[in-house]
């Protein structure tokens, strides 16, 4: 027994030894990751909490012992000896990736959590850490760090492996753009323009954010295409050609001084019979013929759904041959696919563009994700950025599900409002028009259509105060004749400017205004048929928001009769209207009339109830629609006097 004591004796030393050294360790110094990181007396879960530590929180952590859970650490607090959970520790001072930030201003939060109060907030440029410790929470966030100390979470998103440039801010702006994100696109582009200290390139891509954003119709234009689109050789005599451009006119004679008789729509078919250069004489192809149908005149009124049928617009037309420049077509009708393979092989320009619109514009949904990016790539690089988001817009609105059984149905494709023509609307290309207060309007050149954004109504005084309810009339009347006057002199300076500007507009693109119905269509006849209307609003400016009301006795619809389809091409119909300012031009497929006006009215309600989710759209309930609601000028106070009567 003595010899076996003497033989453990050494071991036990040495043992003893390694437990003092363990015991006596230098503690580390670490850095609270939790908001509240709590203290406990002892090491277990159900200890209670004898107190908190904030975020960011340096403290004096001792090393764990071999007795003890290696998921614990005593801390020294000036109450005496805690434990706390390693998992909300980590070593000072911390270590991570270097990141850049990419916004404007980088909120950061307390937890990783969009909803958790805001400790400090982060300027474009500025360079921080990651945290490389992983804290629960909200996905996308990440702990950043500043000298070696945790300042709080912020979105990855907003940060970048390299120090932002005006350069790689629009090059991630592109990606976003592909992928759909228009917020993180936006974030980008607002601040590449205040790296750029004024507007140029990027101010041109923030506004064309803001226009897909509030007026997404009117990046339409941005696909209208020209003949620089061919993509194969000119057709032969006695052969089958097809036009290339957005739209081309059909003549009754071989000079631009004949009649137009129609319009034509890119990928129309028509039998070359004979070359005259520079013109064809051809045969519409009439079940491979998209074909525009307009009318000058008015719409029909309607009243309780019934609605007079458009006869102008005829399945058979009395003329099938006429003129087209033979520069219009081309001897192949190719695929979008094979038209952005065509225009690979340009170089970079205008011809290489046209094509890659033209395969974005003529795709279905499915073919959307193959063409649309590298057409997003140029437009990038030629800055054409409008051009950019429309084809992203376009992108994001085919979705991942596949369109090929889509093709073979009706569908309405956009309804444009041009607020008035400089000539004949088949001659015209369509313009955009910002209308402010003061600016110069420039004068078109050619025949063109305007599509006004921004318009506001004659200045709106307020004088509902100075009104009394007339019981026998049932309605407010103004007899304060001295208040009245009095207000409309505090209003005379941009009452007068507003005089002058819209009839300055007026002047440029005369009246009537007209809107532009797009329609892609399907194989055979449609089971539904096609319906325009028109309907003004009265807006009530009285409130704290604007109120609508749809004023149904003003409304018109026409029906459309609409040819047989073989599911290419794409037709357009115009009609001329009457409203511009407060209204609605919209278009819709029913069974027939009375179902047209329920949906119109039906829709209607809905528009009236929550005016503001439809400024931001232009398809609601089956009704695709351009929606007006002007700006006033004058500063309209709550209504304080109620309506009685009512």
């Amino acid at each position: 027994m003595r010899a076996w004591n003497r033989a453990v004796r050494p071991w036990a030393g040495m043992l003893l030894g390694v437990l003092l050294l363990t015991a006596c360790g230098d503690a580390q110094e670490m850095v609270v990751l939790h908001e509240a990181l709590e203290l406990r007396d002892d090491p277990r879960e159900e200890a209670p909490v004898a107190g908190k530590l904030p975020l960011g929180t340096r403290v004096k952590v001792q090393p764990s012992r071999p007795w003890e859970d290696a998921a614990w650490r005593r801390v020294m607090t000036p109450q005496g000896m805690r434990w706390t959970k390693l998992e909300g520790l980590a070593p000072f001072p911390l270590q991570g990736e270097a990141r850049f930030v990419w916004q404007e201003e980088l909120p950061v939060h307390s937890t990783p959590d969009p909803s958790a109060r805001i400790v400090e907030t982060l300027k474009l440029g500025e360079d921080i850490h990651l945290l490389s410790a992983q804290v629960p929470g909200a996905a996308g966030y990440t702990g950043v760090i500043r000298q070696g100390t945790l300042l709080g979470f912020a979105e990855a998103s907003g940060l970048g492996t390299e120090k932002p440039t005006v350069e790689n801010l629009l090059a991630s702006a592109r990606g976003l753009l592909k992928q759909g994100d228009f917020p993180q696109a936006m974030q980008r582009a607002r601040s590449a323009r205040a790296l750029a200290e004024g507007a140029g390139r990027s101010g041109a891509l923030v506004d064309a954010l803001e226009r897909a954003g509030m007026e997404p119709e009117s990046l339409q234009a941005e696909f209208e295409f020209s003949e620089k689109a061919r993509g194969t050789e000119t057709p032969r005599s006695g052969t089958k050609g097809w036009v290339i451009p957005s739209r081309v006119h059909l003549r009754e004679g071989a000079d631009l001084r004949d009649t137009i008789f129609t319009v034509l729509s890119a990928d129309a078919a028509v039998e070359v019979l004979d070359i005259q250069p520079p013109w064809a004489h051809v045969a519409l192809a009439t079940q491979q013929t998209s074909w525009m149908a307009v009318d000058l005149g008015d719409f029909a009124e309607v009243r309780s759904g019934k609605v007079r049928r458009a006869t102008f617009f005829t399945q058979q037309r009395s003329q099938d041959r006429g003129y087209l420049p033979i520069s219009s077509l081309q001897a192949k009708r190719l695929s979008p696919a094979e038209q952005q393979a065509k225009a690979l092989t340009l170089e970079p320009g205008d011809a290489r563009l046209e094509l890659l619109k033209r395969a974005v514009a003529l795709a279905d949904p499915g073919e959307l994700s193959q063409v649309a990016p590298a057409l997003i790539d140029d437009a990038f690089q030629e800055e054409r950025y409008r051009l950019a988001v429309a084809a992203a817009l376009r992108l994001k609105a085919a979705g991942p599900k596949n369109g090929a059984t889509a093709r073979k149905e009706w569908k309405l494709e956009a309804v444009t409002s041009l607020y008035g023509c400089t000539g004949h609307p088949l001659e015209a290309r369509v313009e955009q028009v910002e209308f402010a207060l003061g600016a110069e309007f420039p004068k078109p050149q050619g025949t063109v259509c305007a599509q006004v954004s921004g318009l506001e109504s004659p200045c709106d005084v307020c004088l509902s105060n100075l009104s009394d309810y007339d019981a026998e009339a049932r309605q407010h009347v103004l007899r304060d004749k001295a208040g009245v006057d009095t207000l409309l002199s505090e209003h005379e300076e941009i009452i007068t400017q507003h005089l002058k500007d819209s009839s300055r507009l007026e002047n440029l693109y005369a009246k009537p205004s007209r809107m532009r119905v797009s329609v892609k269509p399907g194989s055979g006849l449609s089971s539904q048929t096609l319906y325009l209307f028109e309907l003004p609003l009265e807006v009530n400016r009285y409130q704290d928001k604007a109120v609508l009301t749809p004023a149904f006795r003003e409304a018109r619809m026409a029906e459309v009769l609409l040819p047989l389809g073989s599911g290419e091409g794409r037709w357009e119909y115009w009609m001329s209207t009457l409203q511009w300012e407060d209204s609605v031009h919209g278009a819709l497929f029913a069974g027939d009339a009375t179902a047209a006006w329920k949906v119109m009215q039906d829709f209607a309600q809905a528009l009236k109830k929550e005016p503001e989710t439809f400024l931001g759209r232009n398809e609601s309930q089956g009704v695709v629609y351009a929606l007006h609601i002007s700006r006033h000028c004058g500063k309209c106070p709550t209504r304080q006097k109620p309506l009685h009567g009512r």
